[in-house]
């Protein structure tokens, strides 16, 4: 009975591999981008309207536009950091596909929040969530994929460039924990208080002290990580 074995890949062939995962997601992220505009349409003006009532036709074109706009930047911001995390990778496994493709799976999610955000009222704010949980979604699988190529794989990533890795890595981890805390604290605000305005609107505010806060972490790490760098220069 003759038995058939499966050879390894050639060195070749795992680069040209790695490289339709990457081309792969190039293209999600391409079409998730071009979707965004293909719902935004002119509003319909009537005849004869006045001046003054202008403003009340234009404003919801104003606001999906400008949802347009910060969802184009999300998706062009993640797609960079996806590459800055691509730069490292030599090989891949079944594992990275997968991780690969549950962030890919909130990329291409980003047309059907941004227009649910168009449906968003003071007393309907389930879109707010569904666009909140899509960054989350998305930073959670940033975090995840730098999680195991780095940490848990890091025979998949290039030799050397350890400081690089590390902050890209911290980043990651950062940024998403600071989305799910700011989706934890809002969700908790508007179940738990549903009828206290006063406590919604200040959970508002925690939004851009977390970002803040986020930021000069991040910062902070940097600048400790290059210092630890430079003294170990110095010592050898």
């Amino acid at each position: 009975m003759s038995m058939s074995v499966i050879k390894e890949p050639r060195q070749e062939h795992k680069e040209f591999e790695l490289e339709r995962v990457i081309l792969f997601s190039d293209a999600v992220f391409a079409i998730a981008i071009t979707l965004l505009i293909i719902e935004i349409k002119l509003p319909h003006v009537p005849e004869h309207l006045a001046p003054g009532e202008y403003s009340k036709v234009i404003q919801p074109f104003v606001f999906e536009f400008f949802t347009f706009v910060a969802s184009f930047a999300f998706i062009g911001n993640f797609w960079i950091r996806h590459l800055q995390l691509c730069r490292f990778m030599q090989h891949y496994n079944i594992g990275l596909v997968y991780r690969n493709l549950f962030f890919l799976f909130f990329v291409v999610c980003f047309p059907f929040s941004a227009a649910a955000m168009m449906h968003l009222t003071t007393n309907f704010v389930l879109p707010m969530f569904i666009y909140l949980g899509n960054l989350a979604g998305c930073l959670a699988g940033l975090f995840w994929l730098s999680y195991y190529v780095f940490q848990r794989n890091p025979g998949l990533a290039i030799a050397g460039h350890h400081t690089e890795k590390e902050l890209l890595y911290q980043r990651f981890k950062y940024n998403f924990f600071t989305v799910a805390t700011v989706f934890t604290t809002l969700a908790l605000s508007f179940f738990i208080f549903p009828d206290g305005m006063t406590i919604q609107r200040l959970s508002y505010t925690f939004i851009p002290a977390l970002v803040l806060f986020n930021y000069f972490r991040i910062r902070i790490k940097k600048r400790n990580t290059l210092r630890l760098v430079h003294i170990g220069d110095k010592s050898s």
